[in-house]
Formats: structure tokens, sequence, C-alpha cells
């Protein structure tokens, strides 16, 4: 049953995100493509980030309490894969693929980014081998990248638009 999982979820396109976090608990980041939007009515508009609990991203948004979730352009594949572990950066080197600034809540901003959402950690919950961390949004930023970098059957993809009459 786990593979058949595995092989159906493969099938689904997600967008790719670089999630990153500073503070005490330290500077890390990880890709992940399990990130959505959960309520844009709430006092500020929320979002879900899921994390492998033995990533060391996980324990450092959970001791910092802050969160940036950047969204990879069609052109940022290099960045996913550093953050993915594909590269022989390790910890804090992985940001030396990339130029990072800061917003309100001092969470590493990929400059460039396709949409980066800086959140201040709301909520978590522990389901299995996964944390879900949900965020309140403080500061939104986008670029003009306009293609997302999307994950789909076990390869980097690309959108194209339909014309659809």
């Amino acid at each position: 049953m786990k593979q058949e999982f595995l092989n159906a979820m493969a099938k689904a396109a997600q967008s790719v995100t670089v999630v990153t976090t500073d503070g005490p608990g330290g500077r890390r980041g990880v890709t992940v493509t399990a990130m959505c939007s959960v309520s844009v009515d709430a006092p500020s508009p929320t979002l879900l980030v899921c994390i492998h609990h033995l990533s060391p991203t996980c324990s450092a948004i959970l001791e910092n309490g802050v969160f940036c979730a950047n969204l990879l352009g069609e052109s940022q594949a290099h960045i996913s894969d550093s953050f993915a572990g594909r590269s022989n950066a390790k910890g804090c080197d992985k940001f030396a693929c990339a130029e990072w600034t800061e917003r309100v809540t001092g969470a590493p901003v990929l400059v460039g980014a396709l949409a980066a959402f800086d959140c201040r950690l709301n909520q978590h919950h522990r389901i299995s081998t996964h944390h879900l961390f949900v965020g309140g949004i403080r500061s939104v930023e986008t670029s003009s990248l306009n293609s997302p970098l999307v994950y789909h059957d076990r390869h980097y993809s690309r959108t194209e638009a339909l014309e659809v009459r």
C-alpha cells in the first residue's frame, strides 16, 4: 500500500517551496512540496507547510517560532536541489546558492522568489513522520517571475497556459 500511495502521489503536480527559518534555533531551510493556503479570513491569512520531523529545519522552526515559505520559479531548480540535499552543501552552506534578505520575522526571504510568505508560527501538530506548521502571514512579497517550478512524476516541470474554448 505504501508504494502504491507514493506512486499515486507522484502524479500530483506540486509547486516547489523552500521553507526557511532563523533565530535562536539556528538558520535552516528545506525543500517541500506540501504548502498550501489555510484561510484568508483569519485575523491574518494563514498557510500550512509539512516537514519531516527529523529535518533540522523542523526543530529550528519549533524553537524560532517563525518561517518563510519561498515559492520557487521555473529557473530556480538549483535552489530546490540545494535545500533538498542534492548538493554537497550542508546546514547554513545551503544558503550560498542564492541571495537572501529578511522581512518582518527575520526568517530568510529568497530574493527573486515567485512569492515569499513570511510567517509567525501559529500552530503545529505532529502526524506520524511529519510536523504540520500553520503560520500567520506577516508579510508577502512577489516577483516578476510568472512560472512556478513544479514537481511532477519525480521530475521538475513547468506550467504552460492552455487555451480553453
